[in-house]
């Protein structure tokens, strides 16, 4: 059976999907197996490997990491956001303009919030931010500044590091006060392994809540760890720089857009003909070009 994948100018670049790599997808088909449903190590040594994992990579630094050593597997960042709301629940969330989508759907029928845009940080806020930015694979110009203010008034703030692994030029201390938990997720630097929401929440210390639970008694997606385990063991965390990179920037060259940070993407002008409409609330038009990078059209199971 064959799968056609989908074509890059059906959403023209409007979505967030990973490289659609041969390499990777044929050691994902061959990784997936039902062994890992019986395996009660799988998970604290997935999480284990993965910690390690993201603090090797040789183009971007994460300082002080070491200082949020209570780590727990998550399906994905989605799901640690979950559980933060949760412990949050009694405090204004904020977000900025062109962050995860995720984060307005989920709070506006159930919870105060504000775009940071439309007030400033006060007392009793919480803070999430995405580390590289959503809609521009880089660092946010305001990060630190922002973080500046949160530890002064005793916000605690969520890290999103979904885009680390697909990021470079990435230099940035976690160890800041206000700065409570950080995730990770495998879904933006490996086909097919978005589908199977392999992550994990970092916090400064073990706090009992319905993850660590889940975790304790191996109710979570064991394939999953499992098929995480073996990427860390045969892909580094910069493979889609060092891979697509050099090929990011002659694709971007030839859309007229710059190169992100994070590989997927390209950063077009407002004035851009084809992209320039492309607005998330802030003043970068991001392109995803993950299906022009891909060297696979279809998929054979």
């Amino acid at each position: 059976m064959k799968i056609k994948l989908e074509d890059f100018w059906v959403k023209n670049g409007r979505n967030s999907r990973p490289i659609p790599d041969k390499e990777v997808i044929d050691f994902l088909n061959k990784s997936v197996s039902p062994k890992y449903l019986y395996d009660e190590n799988i998970t604290p040594k997935f999480v284990q490997r993965y910690y390690e994992w993201v603090q090797q990579s040789t183009l971007n630094k994460l300082h002080n990491l070491d200082k949020f050593s209570a780590v727990d597997f998550v399906h994905g960042t989605s799901q640690a956001f979950d559980f933060w709301y949760q412990k949050h629940r009694n405090k204004r969330f904020r977000s900025l303009k062109g962050d995860y989508a995720y984060h307005k759907v989920s709070w506006k029928n159930y919870f105060t919030w504000a775009y940071l845009e439309d007030d400033e940080l006060r007392e009793g806020d919480a803070l999430i931010i995405s580390v590289p930015f959503s809609d521009l694979g880089a660092k946010h110009p305001d990060t630190e500044s922002l973080l500046d203010t949160c530890d002064e008034l005793g916000i605690p703030v969520f890290i999103d590091a979904a885009y680390y692994c697909i990021a470079r030029g990435l230099d940035f201390n976690v160890d800041r006060k206000c700065i409570d938990t950080i995730a990770f997720s495998m879904s933006k630097a490996f086909y097919g392994a978005e589908r199977l929401r392999i992550g994990i929440r970092c916090r400064r210390e073990m706090e009992d809540d319905g993850c660590v639970l889940f975790n304790q008694f191996h109710c979570i997606a064991k394939i999953a760890a499992g098929v995480g385990y073996e990427l860390c063991e045969n892909f580094t965390i910069d493979h889609n720089q060092f891979k697509f990179r050099e090929k990011q920037i002659k694709i971007c060259n030839e859309l007229g857009i710059q190169p992100s940070d994070s590989v997927l993407f390209g950063l077009a002008e407002k004035s851009h003909p084809k992209y320039g409409d492309y607005d998330r609330g802030t003043d970068w038009r991001r392109v995803c070009i993950s299906r022009l990078l891909g060297d696979v059209d279809e998929i054979e199971i």
